[in-house]
Order: C-alpha cells, then structure tokens, then sequence
C-alpha cells in the first residue's frame, strides 16, 4: 500500500514537474505556481460566474461547478492523479460557463420578475419583511430550477409569481421604511406642542402619507410616485419637530422678529460671498435668491461649451501627434499633413459659429443647446403637454419656429425627436406617452420646416433616460421633456 501510495504522488510530481516546464518555456519568464496554472481557466470562470450573479441566478449549475472545483483542489492537496484533478477543473469550467449562459437566459426570459426583485431589495425588503422574503426567495428559486431543468412553462409560471409576491413585498417594505417610521413621528408630534408652533409642516406631512396610501392602494406597481410622497412626508415629519423646536427656542430667547429676519439672511449672504455676487437684502430676499440662481445658471452654462472645447483640443492634439508620427517616418508629406490640420481647425470653427447662432436663439428659459461632436441637441425644457397627452399647444408654435429656424444652420441635416418623461406612471404609458408627443413634435416640424418627412425621425425613451434626479419636482421637470437631435451631413 506504502509503495502504490509512493508510486502515486511520483506520477503526480513527474506529472506536475512537466505541465511547470512547458509553462515556464511557453511564457519565456519565471516558472508560475503550478496550482495556478493548472487552475487558471476554472479560476476565471468562477470568478466570472459570481460577477454574473449565477449564484443567485443558475444555483444549481453554479453549485454542481464549485463542487467539482473544489474536489479538484481537495485532490491537488492530497496529490492525487493528475488527470482526475484535470476532469474535475474540466467540469468546474463548464458548469461555471454553463451557469453564466443561464444567468443571461434568466435575465431575459425572467427581466420583470428580476425588476421586481431588484426594486424590493433597494427599498430593503428583506430587513422589513424577513419571513416573506425568504419564502419569495425559494420560489424564484425553484423558478430558476425549472428553468435549468428545461421546463419553461412551470418556470414561467413560477416566475409570475414570485414577481407579483416581490412587489407585494416591496410595497410592505415601502410603508414600512418610509410610512411606518413617519406615523411614528406623526404620533410623537401628536403627544407635543408641535402641531401649535408648526402646523402647516405638520399637516402637510400628513397630507403626504395619506396621498402615498392611497396610491398603494389604486395602483401598486407604480411605487416610483409613492417612494417619492413617502420620503417626502418624512422629511415633513422631521422638519415639523425641528421647526417646533427651532420656535420654542427663540420663544424662550425672546428673539425679535428683526433678528429673526437678519439671521435667515446670513446663509443666503454666504453663498452669495462663494459666488462673488454682490446682494443686498432693502427689498427682501427674493432679488438676491435670482441673483445667485443666475450665476449657477451661467456656471453651468458654461460647463458644456468648455467640454466641448476640451473635446476640440483633444482632436487637435490627436492630430498632431498623428501628424508627428508621419513626419518622423516621411518629412514629405508634411504638407499634407499641415493642411489636414488646418481644415480640421477651420472646421471645428465653422461647428462652434453654428453652434452659437443656434444657442443665441432660445432664452435658458426656452431651451439648453448642447453639443456632442458634430451634433447639436436642442433640450426643449420651455414645451409643455398636458397632462397625459401629446397635443402641441399654439402658445409653443412660436418656440418650435426657433428650431426650424436652427435647422437652416444645417443644410440636409437629419433630425432625430425624442421623447422622454419622469418617473411617475408605470414604464408602458410612459413610453407610450413619450412616443406620441415625440410623434406630435416631429409632425410638426414636417408641416413647418420643409425639410423632407424622411430626414426627420421620433424616438420615444419613456423614463429610461433621466438627465436629473426624480426626487425632486425641479428634477422631474427636467426629466419631461422634448429633445431635438440635429445631425448635420458629412
């Protein structure tokens, strides 16, 4: 026994000993760990597999290769036979590959119900609801089982219904991060002299979670609009109790309404001092506010043309050293070269003159003109739908006639209108909604600009494509709106 066990960790030394050195002279360097080599490619398929999730999303692929990956290593250990060890990291790589191949079909075939997993674990489902979580957990799991077992339609089945038990936990965990925590509040309130010295703040964190109840009620798949009221109403819960406080302190200070007044100055007159921006307060605070407000707007107005004009020089730069490259190979085409440069320079002159003239047309109010390269988009922010509708109002005509206007800056441009909307709604009528004004817009244009119907084209994103944060009504203003692509010809 003694012997064969000898004769066994020899073959698997000798074994070792030839796959190093045909390592070591392959790579021409210093020899590797022979464990690592030999564990490379099982190695990067496991680590591929976890950034994949397929733990989570292929269990029992994922499983059956972590096994067979560990016997492997359990077998380098004990320095058993080399071919075992390699059929074993054999089948940990193709479980590991497997794994990720389903994980892909998963993420496809099982998206909405992976949406709703996802949004219950950002409102922290499983902390609030821990039981239900765990139970909703075995039944996508035994989704996924099906699934790796071929059979789609129990798969499919099961995977409708662990979606509809992650919304319905994640409304739970909702009311239960947010609503739970604020009648909470609202009760300690209750018991104090809040509602006296901060009634409005109060009432209007009341209102809030009555509004976010009753929107879990008449439609629970859109939670975008009730996360939204139910941090809101906590934060108005919590700004009750520090307003009341805040009172009940300069009550007992006996602070006079002047002092009062001078102090919510001073934070507006440092951040006025930050901007350089001199205010004064003898007509109020309003004039100031607008003041600082227009030098952020110009700041970030600026913010593009400077990136912009980044990206320019990097072109330049690009061609210049494209430029020196070739001079060091052939000094003769230096001229050639030279003159490249000049019409690339010319050019980009030519794009930030049009691009100007087309910004000089609209008013920030109107519109925020961008420029990517070549193509110019015009951020229409001052057009307006009604709610739920895509019908073009005759107080915009006069805004859309500055667009056809800056379509004359690009003769044969091709124009792309997309649509886009907030969060709030669920993700099909947004689309659709986006989709319809971006039509309306288009059709417009086409009646309007005289260029043909064929250059023009609409796109509708729904809320796919946010360019500010829905927490905030200012954000979602931003986020509703009607984006014109200009596309000048080559």
């Amino acid at each position: 026994m003694g012997t064969n066990r000898f004769a066994g960790l020899t073959q698997f030394a000798a074994s070792m000993m030839a796959a190093f050195m045909l390592c070591a002279v392959a790579a021409h360097s210093a020899p590797k760990d022979p464990k690592k080599v030999l564990f490379q490619e099982a190695t990067e398929q496991m680590e591929k597999a976890k950034a994949a999730q397929a733990d989570i999303f292929s269990p029992v692929n994922f499983k059956t290769g972590i096994k067979n990956y560990q016997a492997a290593d359990e077998g380098f250990q004990k320095g058993l036979n080399l071919n075992d060890i390699q059929k074993k990291l054999k089948m940990a790589t193709v479980y590991f590959m497997k794994s990720i191949e389903t994980t892909k079909t998963v993420l496809q075939e099982f998206k909405d119900c992976v949406k709703a997993r996802s949004d219950a674990l950002a409102v922290e489902a499983p902390r609030f609801r821990s039981k239900e979580w765990e139970e909703v957990e075995s039944a996508f799991y035994q989704a996924v089982q099906s699934l790796e077992e071929g059979n789609m339609d129990a798969a499919r089945s099961k995977s409708r219904k662990a979606e509809r038990d992650y919304r319905q936990i994640e409304l739970e965990a909702i009311k239960a991060n947010y609503l739970d925590e604020t009648r909470k509040i609202l009760a300690e309130a209750g018991k104090s002299d809040v509602r006296k010295k901060a009634p409005a703040t109060l009432e209007e964190s009341e209102t809030l979670v009555a509004q976010a109840e009753k929107l879990l009620i008449e439609n629970r798949y859109d939670t975008d609009q009730v996360r939204l009221l139910a941090k809101e109403a906590n934060y108005e819960a919590r700004h009750a109790l520090f307003l009341a406080g805040k009172v009940k302190q300069l009550e007992e200070e006996k602070k006079t309404l002047e002092s009062v007044l001078l102090d919510g100055e001073t934070p507006i007159q440092k951040i006025a001092d930050k901007l350089d921006v001199n205010v004064k307060f003898d007509n109020g605070v309003e004039q100031p506010t607008d003041e600082i407000l227009q030098a952020v707007w110009a700041l970030q107005s600026s913010i593009p043309p400077l990136k912009q004009e980044i990206a320019d020089k990097d072109a330049q730069i690009s061609a210049l050293s494209s430029r020196v490259a070739d001079m060091e190979k052939q000094l003769g085409t230096l001229k050639t070269k030279e003159e490249s440069l000049s019409k690339l320079i010319e050019m980009q002159r030519v794009q930030r003159e049009k691009y100007e003239r087309v910004e000089k047309l609209f008013t920030t109010s109107e519109a925020q003109v961008l420029r990517t390269g070549d193509h110019v988009i015009i951020r229409l922010y001052g057009l307006s739908f009604p709610v739920g509708k895509s019908t073009i109002e005759s107080q915009y005509f006069s805004l859309l006639s500055k667009v056809v206007d800056a379509f004359k800056e690009y003769p044969e441009c091709t124009v792309v209108v997309e649509g886009h909307t907030d969060s709030y709604g669920t993700d099909e009528t947004n689309q659709r909604l986006s989709m319809e004004r971006a039509d309306a817009v288009r059709n417009y244009l086409i009646a309007t600009s005289g260029l043909d119907a064929y250059r023009i084209t609409a796109l509708g994103y729904g809320e796919s494509k946010p360019v500010a944060s829905n927490e905030t009504e200012e954000g979602r203003r931003k986020n509703r709106r009607i984006d014109i692509l200009i596309q000048p010809e080559k």
